[in-house]
């Protein structure tokens, strides 16, 4: 029997983080956090001389409202690489654009799902990380009962009517799974 994975089980208590008037983090300092966090999705090598996000929600508003599609969608490889960054998801989508919110919703729902569906090769990269919690299937009227890939095709169907944009959002998600694996494992290779 396998090892038993702990749930990344958000508290009912609402941590609020003070509002400050900070401004939103520049691509770069939120391109360097990643690196920091050693989610490396995104080409390129980061600005060691940048600052990083002042905080979890900080980056992850910044990601979520970024104009950069690259940015938004690296919420995704966030959450499966550092699956505790979902106990400030909530704070996170305070006082964003309804449209962010949307981002960092549906995006989060699809790493959940792309980690229920590539568990095992999700732990052969990365160890027994922590199980993304449920927040918005019902929100998003996902069915739990179906599996994890026939959710994330309602998802893609959700997110385009939510967005406004009919765009395929499947291949998105999986896009950015397979890109996490490829950088993941040339750096594996890198360090051997």
């Amino acid at each position: 029997m396998g090892e038993e994975r702990p749930f990344c089980n958000p508290s009912p208590q609402r941590y609020t983080f003070p509002m400050t008037n900070a401004p939103t983090p520049t691509n770069a300092i939120l391109t360097t956090s990643l690196d920091r966090l050693g989610v490396h999705f995104l080409a390129g090598q980061p600005d060691t001389h940048h600052e990083i996000a002042e905080s979890p929600v900080a980056l992850l508003r910044g990601l979520a409202s970024s104009d950069e599609a690259r940015l938004r969608l690296a919420l995704i490889p966030l959450f499966l690489k550092r699956p505790e960054y979902a106990l400030h998801v909530e704070n996170a989508l305070i006082g964003l654009s309804p449209t962010a919110q949307h981002f960092l919703r549906c995006y989060y729902t699809a790493a959940q799902l792309l980690q229920q569906k590539q568990h095992q090769t999700l732990t052969e990269l990365f160890g027994n990380l922590a199980i993304l919690p449920s927040l918005f299937e019902d929100s998003l009227n996902l069915v739990s009962a179906e599996s994890p890939d026939v959710r994330l095709q309602r998802l893609a169907r959700e997110q385009a009517r939510l967005i406004g944009r009919p765009l395929n959002w499947y291949g998105t998600y999986e896009h950015a799974y397979n890109r996490l694996v490829q950088h993941s494992r040339r750096r594996l290779q890198w360090h051997r």
